[in-house]
């Protein structure tokens, strides 16, 4: 399929996906995920949804950016889901459990606006998208916002000052319910896998996300690779985007606070013999060296990178053995015992267990370009338009036959088109 017919498909699909909301007077436009099960506005979705309509209305990419700033929170945070229909909230759902307020569940009147979480903080690289799409009067608008952010990220998720951010929950990764997070390695029982996912909000919910106490009570706050790896190429391409500004003092920030967080990668996260990165866990910062996910490829992105370490890592990648399945990359090695093809595991959905995924493959796909990579870019680039022209715009795909599992008609898949 030409690549201007695919990227026709892919902003029809995310016209079909957006919604408009009515906030302080002021009309919002955003792209929902999907429409079977993902009816809000996502963080990273919105993210790579701004990144491809910057092919094709830059306007329309501002916009879909303005929905998630216009919830940013006094301290920067920008949250990780906005609940814009709030007839779709529900008590008895996860809504309420991961927004602010301990008692807003039993008080009537208080329907969450938004969530106390974050995701991966790809909202740099989204504008940058734009500004280099001809929107440069939106970096006006959007950099006082995204300095707040990243300011935040690194004051408030950095408790140990060693540079890298924590997670406080699995599902602020956006690779949920991945082996990664497993209570233990190999345990893949859906009821345990579920209550897992749930108890660290659970005690986030009881101390009302003070951070403070999270980081204090919970044990499941997580120093999370592929996090890190988006908030270190985030922070360049925010240095970047200041020095189109003349933001000196920002530049100049946000280069020294990049370089701090690739440091910590190589000296805590790296595991030498294995060639990957894994991610730390609680307070006494465990190696989590068990599983084998695409987790620990995500370094890959950073273009500072040394070459031994980058060259290690698309070893792995590029081993039909473990992440170069016939339809790569596979979110899973399929050496792992916990690897699956499907999204579900007995019935119950929990995702990144094997299937690919079309945002993870344009990360990945950036990463090795940057490491000079690209025959095997455009490998990967053209298995993923594949998939897309053979199952449609899927949340996944099984990384054997290509069979769309997941959500279908699924925004971030129209990565496919741009990547």
């Amino acid at each position: 399929m030409p690549a201007d017919t695919l990227l026709a498909r892919a902003g029809e699909l995310l016209a079909e996906n957006t919604r408009e909301a009515v906030f302080n007077g002021r009309v919002y436009r955003f792209s929902i995920p999907a429409q079977e099960r993902y009816r809000f506005q996502w963080f990273w979705d919105s993210c790579f949804h701004a990144i491809v309509w910057a092919r094709l209305d830059v306007e329309r990419a501002c916009d879909e950016l303005r929905g998630l700033l216009a919830l940013q929170a006094p301290s920067g945070r920008i949250p990780h889901v906005v609940f814009w229909d709030e007839t779709l909230v529900s008590r008895t759902g996860w809504h309420y459990l991961e927004s602010p307020g301990r008692l807003g569940w039993f008080l009537p009147g208080s329907q969450p606006r938004a969530t106390a979480m974050i995701q991966p903080p790809v909202i740099a690289q989204a504008v940058e998208a734009i500004v280099e799409r001809g929107g440069e009067a939106f970096l006006d608008e959007a950099l006082p916002a995204l300095e707040r952010y990243y300011r935040y990220l690194a004051r408030e998720r950095d408790p140990d000052g060693d540079g890298l951010i924590s997670i406080i929950a699995q599902f602020e990764s956006g690779i949920d319910f991945s082996p990664a997070y497993d209570p233990k390695w190999g345990a893949t029982a859906p009821a345990i896998l579920g209550l897992a996912a749930r108890v660290p909000e659970i005690v986030d919910k009881l101390v009302d996300w003070n951070l403070e106490l999270v980081f204090r009570f919970n044990p499941r706050h997580v120093e999370d690779v592929l996090v890190n790896s988006v908030y270190a190429d985030a922070l360049q391409a925010l240095a970047r985007l200041a020095a189109r500004r003349g933001d000196a003092q920002l530049e100049e920030w946000a280069t020294a606070t990049g370089r701090r967080v690739l440091d910590a990668l190589l000296e805590r996260c790296y595991d030498e013999r294995r060639g990957l990165f894994f991610n730390l866990n609680g307070a006494k910062e465990r190696r989590a060296d068990g599983a084998n996910t695409i987790i620990s490829l995500l370094p890959l992105l950073l273009s500072d990178l040394p070459t031994d370490v980058a060259a290690r890592l698309v070893e792995h990648l590029a081993d039909p053995n473990e992440f170069w399945t016939p339809f790569p990359v596979a979110s899973v090695a399929l050496d792992e015992p916990t690897f699956r093809r499907d999204s579900r595991v007995d019935g119950s959905r929990r995702i990144w267990r094997g299937p690919c995924s079309l945002n993870t493959n344009w990360l990945l796909s950036l990463g090795l370009r940057r490491h000079g990579e690209n025959v095997l870019a455009d490998d990967l680039a053209t298995r993923s338009r594949e998939l897309v022209e053979r199952g449609g715009f899927n949340e996944f795909f099984d990384p054997l036959d290509g069979t769309p599992v997941g959500a279908h008609r699924f925004g971030w898949a129209t990565l496919a088109a741009v990547i």
